[in-house]
């Protein structure tokens, strides 16, 4: 199980960002989480946990980038595909989610 608070970084530690400087795309923690999660061939369910407060934006970011194929769009064209094996779960005080499409 993968922990992570969602608001104790920013969308570019938590997705990743491109640097506009030297032209990298530098991986965020949940694409790099995602990537050895989904490269894992082991029948063995795995999950990331996002665990602390949730707020609008972060979930309306997630819901942008992560389709119901179950297929995360990274801002740098990469799509990474979930396996079954792979879950997502929140543990949160969710207040202020009535505004979100998620």
């Amino acid at each position: 199980m993968h922990v992570i608070n969602p608001l104790a970084l920013s969308n570019n530690e938590l997705y990743g960002s491109f640097d506009e400087g030297t032209h990298e795309w530098q991986d965020g923690v949940l694409a790099r989480i995602m990537r050895t999660l989904c490269k894992d061939d082991s029948p063995d369910q795995k999950w990331i946990l996002f665990d602390g407060p949730v707020d609008t934006l972060w979930i309306e970011s997630m819901n942008t980038l992560l389709d119901d194929n179950k297929l995360l769009t990274l801002l740098s064209g990469e799509r990474i595909s979930m396996s079954p094996q792979v879950s997502f779960t929140c543990l949160a005080t969710m207040k202020g989610l009535a505004k979100s499409s998620l």
